[in-house]
């Protein structure tokens, strides 16, 4: 029964909703971080710390691990935690080093076990099915080969940072993945369980199928074909 939790990439203030839906779900358990899509030397990883505790903590949510380097760690490490935020930065590089830790199988089988797992910006473009999507945001200066994602998403790929100037990008990526792309602006996301994807924050979802572009208002269920 995968429970996932994608964002836009917004401030603290857009994904609001999100954060709270988060913390009831996991009902203020323990929550883990990985900041691993960022560049340490550009963005350390103990103010990534600082900057999670200063979301949830006010949220009641104050139970939060880091884990910066994942090559050691199993599914069975997992088991402590509610929840798991993957959060943004370079989705190349997040999609690289989670295969080379062999952690996209573990993120799937906690998923499987009832864990709850959310994306932030490149954290939700990698549970989609292709992170192709981050082509036009995102160097792939890590020379990822294989651009296939977590694929936890009805098959769907995730596109960020949405906005309406980029239809035209997100129709020609739609026709080469030959494959729906899910459009989120950075204050909206998506809540998925059990296969229902349900609309969370201020602005609409857009999803992008068949050369058709539907829009889905905050709180109605998002519809993959």
């Amino acid at each position: 029964m995968p429970r996932l939790l994608l964002s836009g990439g917004g401030s603290a203030e857009d994904s609001r909703l999100l954060d709270q839906l988060l913390v009831q779900l996991t009902d203020k358990g323990r929550m883990l971080y990985v900041p691993i899509a960022l560049d340490p030397h550009q963005m350390p990883y103990a103010s990534c710390y600082e900057w999670i505790q200063s979301v949830f903590t006010p949220l009641g949510l104050d139970r939060i691990t880091m884990w910066s380097d994942l090559s050691a760690k199993t599914e069975a490490d997992l088991n402590p935690f509610a929840a798991l935020y993957i959060g943004g930065g370079n989705t190349y590089k997040l999609l690289r080093d989670l295969k080379q830790a062999r952690f996209d199988r573990a993120i799937r089988l906690f998923l499987q076990h009832g864990g709850v797992v959310y994306g932030g910006s490149a954290g939700a473009i990698v549970c989609g099915r292709d992170i192709s999507t981050a082509s036009w945001l995102d160097r792939n200066d890590v020379e990822l080969e294989d651009t296939i994602g977590l694929d936890v998403l009805q098959g769907a790929s995730v596109w960020c940072h949405y906005q309406p100037t980029d239809d035209q990008s997100i129709h020609s990526a739609c026709e080469l993945l030959q494959h729906p792309i899910i459009a989120l602006s950075e204050k909206t996301g998506v809540y998925v369980q059990d296969n229902v994807m349900l609309a969370v924050g201020f602005e609409p979802v857009v999803v992008f199928q068949h050369n058709v572009r539907r829009t889905f208002s905050p709180s109605s269920v998002v519809l993959i074909e």
